[in-house]
């Protein structure tokens, strides 16, 4: 972890492995669908817009990810061998 920084393993570490695997997969199933709906943005406590604004990194990180990743199948099926 890394202090004072918002760097996508913080995110991770803060945010724990349970809650990082459920936005990872929302982002994901996003991705694949087309939609992009990150988690809503903290209202009220410093620290809950701290964690709002992790859990959006790490949407927003996944979601690309998976976008990535799709594209890059598309380009390797139309592509012969």
């Amino acid at each position: 972890m890394t202090p004072k920084s918002f760097d996508i393993d913080t995110c991770k570490e803060f945010i724990g492995d349970a809650g990082t695997r459920t936005i990872e997969a929302k982002a994901r199933k996003d991705a694949e669908a087309g939609v992009y709906e990150p988690p809503a943005e903290g209202t009220g406590s410093h620290m809950s817009k701290v964690r709002s604004e992790m859990e959006y990194r790490i949407y927003v990180y996944a979601h690309h990810k998976r976008l990535e990743r799709l594209a890059r199948m598309a380009t390797s099926e139309a592509s012969p061998l």
